[in-house]
């Protein structure tokens, strides 16, 4: 994980960033639920619906304050919040607090490396989790029934169109947005076209 001074800084200035702008907590929430995750600019504004030059001062606050961290690859800004800031586990916390239970969900998910892919289907309260291994996450979510799959079974099962996916492929909506992942193109070779979960870039 990278080190940056930026978590030596003083908590009060984080804190000043945070609630000083409405904007800036919208942004920042999408950071404390999936902390893992680095985000360029256009994936900020497709998650938080905010205009991206607000986007660009918001990242650049929060980069300054010393929760977020930035680098560059080729011509692209990547930000990703700084877990050794001394306000992280604070403000995760807080944000999951705050969160609706598809939020809640997502932010536990997103921790869990083991975790691939993660749709729901909201009309039932079902989750799909694709992992690594098969096992279920470390998570535990209450209010959800989870079905688990490893990579392999859930690869197999886009290739035979089983029709016990469309609940989740269909009729259901990617909570984690992780779109880079190979298995999406299996995912969208196969025909489907799963909608974003609210606030997944």
């Amino acid at each position: 994980m990278p080190t940056t001074i930026n978590s030596q800084k003083k908590p009060d200035t984080a804190l000043l960033a945070v609630f000083s702008s409405s904007a800036r907590v919208v942004v920042l929430r999408l950071f404390m639920l999936d902390p893992l995750r680095a985000y360029y600019q256009r994936q900020i504004e497709s998650a938080t619906g905010l205009p991206i030059r607000a986007v660009q001062r918001e990242v650049d606050r929060l980069a300054a304050s010393g929760l977020l961290y930035r680098r560059a690859e080729g011509n692209r800004v990547y930000y990703q919040v700084d877990m050794q800031c001394p306000l992280f586990p604070e403000f995760r916390g807080l944000f999951l607090k705050t969160a609706n239970e598809e939020e809640r969900a997502r932010g536990m998910l997103a921790l869990d490396e083991s975790v691939r892919l993660a749709f729901l289907n909201p009309a039932e309260n079902k989750l799909l989790v694709v992992t690594s291994s098969g096992r279920p996450p470390t998570a535990s979510l209450p209010g959800y029934s989870m079905e688990v799959m490893s990579v392999d079974e859930f690869m197999r099962q886009i290739a035979e169109h089983a029709p016990s996916l469309d609940v989740y492929l269909v009729d259901g909506v990617d909570l984690l947005g992780r779109r880079e992942d190979v298995i999406w193109r299996r995912i969208e070779a196969a025909g489907y076209e799963v909608r974003k979960g609210q606030g997944v870039p």
